[in-house]
């Protein structure tokens, strides 16, 4: 009964010949090893790989091959090899000249017993495939990664210091065409009209305070994305009113609505959003300056807003010229080609969406374009709600 019970004794291996056919049949650098990690049998690739001959490596321990910092590696794979019968792993070597060379292991146990003739019993066949230079490779894509994240960086660098040049002598010049058009437009004392040549240029400075301030508008957005990209733009979330904060930013572009008899209506009432203060008033104002400058005179800009699935939708819609269908893939990029005119000929940077949609993100938003070719422009963009009670 027990002899029928007792576990069959399994053939032995003739480890020899196994070693051999594997050895013979492989191309691939291929190392035989015992259970202590004793070179058995290796085949000529691999020895053309380490640059030893096959009488130098046979007898040697696998850990005089591997580099100091792949050993604890090696000895954690050799450690599981009852739970892992089959792994893959990559291991530094060390050549014979004492350069390393980055392969990958792709380890087997072998189980049985030892040979006929009493010899030891093969614990690994590794199969070795190198990688040096696939490695090098990666690491030198890696290095040019940083390398132009460096030069990204100190590019928006160097552009914020030069904005910030601009700005003081723009600021001057502003000044002065404020001051000229001052002076121009006040009644003489002596009661006389003002001269042809004053009328004139009192127009000369309108026409290069405009451009002073498109010029300071395309400063300041220069400067504001080189800090986004440098991540030095902080993030204050707090709730405010929707409607309040509109208001503002109103004031500021209605002047510039009237001059081109643009109405602009607002539907918004009170509604509390979790924002950054200052950029969502910038992201307002750069929504509604755009809807100003690509509308028609005579138009009406529409501003509404709306509470649904957990967001506050916010929607600035223009009658205007639209977005050419070509161009719209392209308005989150920066490229000038993309940067389509104005309803008068004024071409921008076309930073203004891309700033909006920096901001927004940060914010925990999102923003989207709506647009037809004649048809006008919707700008949506998603917020989160806030409390009541952080008003």
């Amino acid at each position: 009964m027990l002899a029928l019970l007792s576990k069959a004794r399994r053939p032995a291996v003739d480890w020899d010949r196994l070693s051999r056919r594997i050895l013979d049949q492989s191309a691939q650098a291929c190392w035989m090893l015992d259970r202590e990690l004793v070179t058995v049998a290796v085949n000529p690739a691999l020895c053309a790989l380490l640059g030893y001959r096959a009488g130098e490596l046979v007898g040697t321990h696998l850990l005089a091959y591997v580099a100091e910092e792949s050993r604890s590696v090696l000895e954690r794979h050799a450690a599981i090899r009852d739970l892992a019968p089959h792994r893959s792993y990559d291991v530094t070597l060390i050549r014979s000249d004492g350069t390393p060379l980055r392969v990958i292991f792709n380890d087997s146990r072998l189980d049985g017993d030892a040979d006929s003739d009493g010899g030891p019993a093969p614990g690994f066949c590794i199969f070795v495939t190198d990688i040096t230079r696939r490695s090098e490779e990666e690491t030198q894509r890696a290095q040019r990664v940083d390398q132009l994240a460096d030069a990204v960086a100190r590019m928006n660098r160097f552009l914020g210091q030069i904005c910030q040049e601009l700005k003081d002598p723009l600021s001057a010049i502003l000044g002065a065409t404020q001051m000229i058009s001052s002076d121009v437009g006040s009644p003489d004392p002596a009661g006389g009209r003002p001269s042809q040549g004053a009328a004139q240029l009192g127009a000369y400075a309108a026409l290069c305070s405009d451009a002073g301030r498109q010029m300071m508008r395309t400063i300041e957005n220069l400067s504001l994305w080189s800090r986004l990209q440098l991540n030095q733009v902080p993030m204050d979330l707090r709730v405010y009113d929707l409607g309040g904060l509109l208001q503002d930013v109103l004031e500021e572009v209605e002047p510039r609505a009237r001059a081109r008899d643009i109405l602009v209506v607002n539907r918004i009432v009170a509604i509390p959003v979790l924002s950054d203060l200052s950029a969502l008033s910038t992201v307002l104002r750069h929504l509604i300056e755009n809807a100003v400058r690509f509308s028609p005179s005579g138009s009406i800009v529409m501003l509404s807003a709306a509470v649904a699935d957990g967001r506050v939708t916010l929607r600035v819609q223009d009658n205007g010229l639209g977005i050419p269908e070509d161009l719209q893939p392209h308005l989150f990029r920066i490229d000038p080609h993309h940067a389509a005119p104005g309803a008068d000929g004024e071409v921008g940077s076309g930073l203004g969406l891309l700033i909006c949609k920096a901001l927004v993100e940060r914010m925990g938003g999102g923003i989207r374009v709506f647009s037809k070719p004649g048809g006008g422009t919707a700008v949506t963009v998603t917020l989160t709600p806030g409390g009541g009670d952080g008003l």
